[in-house]
């Protein structure tokens, strides 16, 4: 599945970029489903480029038929991105804390400028989800929970990539001067 979403942020290209790259957990209150992201490493490069490991938390639900097997911790992410200040973008890869090879999850994130100085940001990302390979999950029991599985996946990932403008939104609403 390729998800796009593209949203125009009323702030300076520079300052949105540096709100995503260096304090991501300021929006954290404003994206769904995300308890909190802790950034675990951060280095410069040689080249002017921003390394980063960011670990996101999810807040969700699971249903009663797979409570049994499934634990939360599928549900959240290690986000490892590389920053090319140059070009205001973020090449990134998400992994599964539970389970590596769950799914995935590539993109590339811009900060462009709008004419009249405000960010345009799109956000990109190609997810495929491999359901079958959950640990944990007995194999008689694999084609009942895998749609259930997938949909939790989905439900998690696709709002939180998506609501990165809105929550850009209202965070540079809220804080004018950041």
């Amino acid at each position: 599945m390729f998800l796009e979403q593209k949203d125009i942020i009323d702030a300076d290209r520079d300052e949105v970029y540096k709100v995503v790259r260096d304090r991501l957990d300021v929006i954290t209150p404003y994206l769904p489903n995300v308890e909190k992201i802790e950034v675990k490493e951060r280095k410069e490069l040689e080249d002017g480029k921003v390394f980063v490991i960011n670990n996101w938390f999810a807040k969700v639900d699971i249903p009663a038929i797979a409570e049994k097997f499934i634990k939360k911790e599928l549900f959240s992410w290690k986000d490892t991105a590389t920053w090319d200040n140059d070009n205001y973008k973020v090449e990134y890869q998400l992994e599964s804390f539970w389970a590596a090879n769950l799914y995935t999850a590539k993109g590339t994130n811009y900060f462009n400028k709008t004419a009249d100085g405000k960010t345009e940001v799109i956000v990109t990302c190609d997810v495929t989800i491999y359901a079958d390979r959950v640990p944990g999950v007995p194999k008689f029991l694999v084609s009942k929970v895998l749609p259930s599985i997938e949909g939790m996946i989905k439900k998690i990932l696709s709002p939180n990539l998506g609501a990165l403008g809105s929550g850009l939104k209202q965070y540079f609403s809220q804080h004018e001067n950041s």
